[in-house]
């Protein structure tokens, strides 16, 4: 029974196994070293061994160092898992946590502090980072040219929106990060008008919720105490007071919204109510800044 269960695991790994991962179906350090002086076993890493029968491949190389050191597949051989446009298997290339394998023979290997967002996927059997995090590592790595071919790939055959690379930014974004600004001017050469104000306050309301707020309402129609309509806001914290209104290009740069929306601002300023208004920009470049300031405006409006 190990024996048949090791060689399944060997079957789902390209041939391969760990010492580790033989240890936990049940086998000795004696028996692993018997097959590997036998022959059945090839020693190809540390800790890490091919059986005698299966090929020597590239697939299986990145395997190897990815279960080495419990490290994802990243950047260009992750995006040549993913099928995307452009790359090919031919690096060896590894994101770990910060602090773990600096540096491994015949590979790049990249450390990073956000790891945990990495959101694993298997890709032919091997470990990646998701699609999204993938775009956003490649952004470090290649020219603009080249990344923007490969994010007009995913964005092609549907498997991502422009909205799921914006949250992928948006969750990522912070100060030096490699491949933020390259990332983010890519997106926005895209005109911010390609993503529904509709989801974009999803968008929003995920980013606030996540930064500790409370969910705000979507659409809220405000009215004035004797009960005439005042205005709908994008999203609302009602219980403070605090209105959030998202800005684009497409319906406020225009003759009627620069001459109404200041009259709109002030009714519901006189009715007590504070009034914060965002762009693109902001939600893209500086979302801390972004929930800090709602958070701020709720502290001082307490209900």
């Amino acid at each position: 029974m190990m024996e048949r269960r090791i060689h399944e695991r060997m079957k789902r790994q390209h041939g391969l196994v760990t010492r580790r991962q033989a240890r936990e179906e049940g086998m000795t350090d004696t028996q692993i070293k018997w097959r590997v002086g036998t022959g059945d076993w090839v020693r190809i890493s540390h800790g890490v061994y091919r059986h005698r029968s299966a090929p020597d491949t590239r697939i299986g190389r990145l395997l190897a160092a990815c279960l080495r050191c419990d490290a994802l597949a990243s950047h260009r051989a992750a995006a040549a898992l993913h099928g995307i446009d452009g790359f090919r298997l031919d690096r060896i290339e590894l994101v770990v946590p910060r602090g773990g394998a600096r540096s491994m023979r015949g590979a790049i290997v990249h450390q990073s502090n956000q790891f945990d967002l990495a959101k694993r996927v298997d890709c032919m059997g091997v470990p990646c980072t998701g699609l999204g995090r993938t775009l956003l590592d490649v952004s470090a790595v290649v020219s603009r040219q080249r990344l923007d071919q490969a994010i007009d790939s995913v964005l092609r055959d549907g498997r991502l929106r422009l909205t799921d690379l914006y949250r992928v930014l948006v969750s990522h974004a912070r100060r030096g990060r490699d491949g933020c600004a390259a990332f983010r001017a890519s997106l926005e050469d895209r005109c911010d008008d390609l993503v529904p104000l509709s989801a974009w306050s999803r968008l929003v309301a995920d980013l606030l919720v996540e930064s500790g707020l409370g969910q705000p309402v979507m659409e809220y129609r405000i009215h004035s105490p004797d009960g005439g309509f005042i205005a709908q806001v994008d999203l609302a914290y009602p219980d403070y007071r605090v209105a959030i209104e998202l800005d684009s290009r497409r319906w406020h740069l225009n003759r009627v919204s620069f001459d109404k929306d200041p009259e709109r601002r002030n009714r519901l300023t006189v009715l007590g109510w504070t009034v914060l208004n965002f762009t693109w920009t902001h939600y893209a470049q500086d979302p801390g800044a972004m929930c800090a300031t709602v958070k701020a405006a709720c502290r001082q409006s307490r209900p």
